[in-house]
């Protein structure tokens, strides 16, 4: 994250919010933007997800709350940085969420958007797509909103459309290189299969039992990346 280091360089940043904070990766990200003293609030609907975040956190000093993105109890202007991490296609309403983030964010504040790209991947990237966009499919089976990904250039769209004026854009990505090593692999085959059995008894399933070997054979062929991020920093 040195991009979003030096954009902070030298700007007094004392609160920063991280919505849909999940697990906590975006905000351990944070830790090593921002000096030790700034004060980090991850919130998440999710008590689980949150458990899993103080986890990962530890020792940072990192105030971690359940709470909906779509209505912050926080005063109006109590932020510095408002960051919105690789939540949007988990909203059921982006726009209330976004107005919720320029309400709390100050006057002179930046709102930082992180989102997975559906573009521009290579082999092994598309496989964590397939992973993410088949468990988006079942988790909708169920009634939880979990949209697939979208192309940069449609995050750009969204971001525009709600009244956020990007000044900085780049892209970053978490994983280097591919993870071809199979005991890592069998992890996200795991995952495959776990979501693949939430089916059975749907009309689908063989349909996407297939998909489930030709994921297998595209993991032994290509390994597993993490689809790269475009990060936005705006003004409201």
């Amino acid at each position: 994250m040195e991009k979003l280091a030096s954009f902070f360089e030298g700007k007094t940043i004392s609160q920063v919010l991280d919505i849909g904070t999940g697990a906590g990766d975006f905000i351990q990200l944070l830790t090593g933007v921002f000096p030790s003293a700034t004060v980090l609030t991850g919130v998440d609907p999710s008590e689980e997800a949150l458990t899993e975040a103080r986890k990962k956190n530890y020792p940072c000093k990192v105030n971690f709350v359940r709470m909906e993105g779509e209505s912050l109890q926080f005063e109006d202007e109590s932020f510095d940085v408002v960051c919105l991490s690789n939540a949007m296609h988990h909203l059921a309403s982006p726009e209330k969420t976004f107005t919720e983030m320029k309400r709390v964010v100050k006057k002179e504040g930046w709102l930082v958007i992180a989102e997975i790209a559906s573009d521009g991947l290579n082999v092994a990237q598309e496989n964590q797509k397939m992973l993410h966009h088949f468990k988006s499919y079942v988790d909708r089976k169920f009634g939880v909103t979990h949209r697939e990904t979208s192309t940069r250039a449609e995050i750009l769209e969204v971001i525009k459309q709600n009244q956020i004026e990007p000044v900085l854009t780049f892209s970053f990505n978490r994983m280097a290189v591919p993870v071809t090593n199979p005991q890592k692999l069998d992890e996200w085959i795991g995952n495959f299969s776990d979501n693949l059995s939430k089916l059975k008894g749907f009309p689908e399933y063989e349909e996407k039992a297939t998909l489930f070997s030709l994921f297998k054979e595209r993991l032994d062929r290509y390994g597993f990346q993490l689809a790269h991020q475009i990060v936005i920093v705006g003004k409201k």
